[in-house]
């Protein structure tokens, strides 16, 4: 009897371990598309302050970098509204893990491939 209790017992830790980690992980997706945005669009306002005071010319490279920051921030808000609208709909963050995981890198792979063609092309 005390081996069947237990066995009950560990099977509603188990069940709230993974209630609590789905919670963690949609904690975490929103918060990472909320950072990877937040971040191309400072430096987007450092690269235009940067023109603005003349160290660097409006030029197609800056042009670039613009238009990759933006597409960072455009996929970071998608992948946030992705996730809302799913969690909605009753869908499980596991169901949709994948897809968060994809957008992430792309956002994130944007971000860096913005920041670091500007970075290349500074002078």
């Amino acid at each position: 009897m005390a081996t069947a209790k237990e066995e009950q017992q560990q099977s509603n830790e188990i069940e709230n371990n993974k209630a609590k980690n789905e919670t963690v992980i949609t904690e975490l997706h929103f918060d990472l598309l909320k950072h990877y945005a937040w971040l191309s669009s400072a430096i987007i306002g450092a690269i235009i302050i940067l023109a603005q005071i003349g160290v660097t010319e409006m030029n197609v490279h800056v042009f670039v970098s613009l238009g990759l920051l933006g597409l960072s921030i455009l996929i970071s808000l998608t992948g946030q509204d992705h996730m809302v609208d799913s969690l909605l709909k009753g869908k499980s963050i596991y169901s949709i893990a994948k897809l968060m995981k994809v957008l992430r890198v792309t956002s994130l792979l944007c971000l860096g491939m913005g920041a670091g063609y500007f970075s290349a092309n500074i002078f």
